[in-house]
């Protein structure tokens, strides 16, 4: 549920011994309006006059005290920096990282800085009542001190990468396992964004979605159990994920165009006759377009086709390959028997796997 103040401007008097502790979630802006007054963050006690603009995050506290004689009043309100994350561009987004470790400590803007004055010149144009032109005022008066935060941390250099750089290191950090098991709005906190970002960035750099990507690893490590001829394709369904037996006999058909059982049988075929065929075409991999997919190696979506080491061994290097190796019943394998991850090589993106 929103704090009271969250988007909405709140003038607050404080008489001593009376204090201010900052509860809410996300930030919290400060505009000290008469008076005087002293923060109280940590280790730091900063002393507060008119004309000042204070930022605290809720996830460190903080709490403003009135003076031992007089009062102190100031303009405050909230909001959560996660509902901003649509608003930013793939670039500011890069930067978000060293943006939010810096509010870790209470921010203060002294009133005779020019960033204190323009928002003490937007927050008079706040209408009185509490509707969208309100939140839209105060949303300007958020996005004037970010866009200094931005500028600073640009000019410093502190976590700027290019976007792509950035989702690739963060893929190089996760296993191919945290991808598989991961719920999106786990990985989205990996990625340090909302899950609708996630999405929005997995669309733009790869043409895919976060569950499309997961899925194919799941059904890629199903390939990779299933090439064990003791393992149980009701065994292999639940070790990839999937909690009912007939979802995962659709999901598999759908991406290899045969069932798991088929799969199998004619896998044995293949490897006493390597000319026989796979009937049935299986759809388009969701990851062939973008270059991820680990089996382009393979035209005409021979992708459900089970392949042999030789065949592994002389694929070309910018493809990634599986282990055409039968797996030990006792050993966990990891999607595709490996470490999925997102390289860059030659200007192509690819999943590779490291055995």
């Amino acid at each position: 549920m929103l704090a009271q103040d969250y988007l909405t401007l709140r003038l607050v008097r404080l008489k001593p011994p009376e204090e201010w502790i900052n509860k809410q979630s996300g930030l919290s802006f400060v505009f000290p309006k008469g008076g005087a007054g002293k923060c109280l963050c940590g280790p730091l006690d900063q002393r507060l006059s008119p004309g000042d603009v204070l930022v605290l995050d809720g996830a460190v506290g903080g709490k403003l005290c009135a003076p031992d004689r007089g009062e102190m009043v100031f303009a405050c309100f909230s909001l959560c920096f996660e509902h901003l994350l649509p608003l930013f561009a793939s670039s500011e987004i890069c930067l978000l990282q060293g943006v939010t470790d810096g509010f870790k400590q209470a921010r203060l803007y002294p009133a005779s800085s020019p960033l204190a004055v323009e928002c003490h010149r937007l927050l008079g144009e706040v209408p009185p009542q509490f509707n969208l032109d309100h939140r839209g005022q105060l949303l300007r008066v958020a996005a004037a001190i970010l866009t200094v935060e931005f500028t600073n941390a640009h000019g410093q250099r502190v976590g700027f990468i290019r976007p792509e750089d950035h989702m690739i290191q963060v893929f190089e950090k996760l296993s191919a396992a945290e991808l598989v098991s991961l719920s999106v709005a786990e990985l989205a906190g990996k990625f340090g964004c909302s899950r609708r970002h996630l999405n929005r960035l997995f669309h733009q750099h790869f043409g895919i979605s976060v569950a499309a990507l997961r899925m194919e690893m799941r059904l890629l490590k199903a390939v990779s159990l299933l090439r064990n001829p003791d393992a149980k394709v009701i065994n292999v369904a639940e070790e990839c994920g999937f909690n009912h037996l007939g979802l995962f006999n659709i999901c598999f058909k759908r991406r290899f165009g045969t069932s798991p059982g088929q799969w199998r049988k004619k896998k044995d075929v293949l490897t006493k006759d390597q000319s026989a065929g796979v009937g049935g075409a299986a759809p388009n991999c969701p990851l062939r377009v973008s270059g991820l997919c680990p089996w382009t190696g393979q035209p005409e979506h021979r992708d459900a086709l089970p392949q042999q080491p030789s065949q592994i061994q002389n694929a070309a290097p910018a493809r990634a390959a599986v282990s055409a190796s039968a797996p030990d019943s006792r050993a966990e394998l990891a999607p595709v028997g490996a470490q999925q991850k997102l390289k860059k090589s030659a200007g192509v993106r690819v999943l590779s796997a490291n055995t």
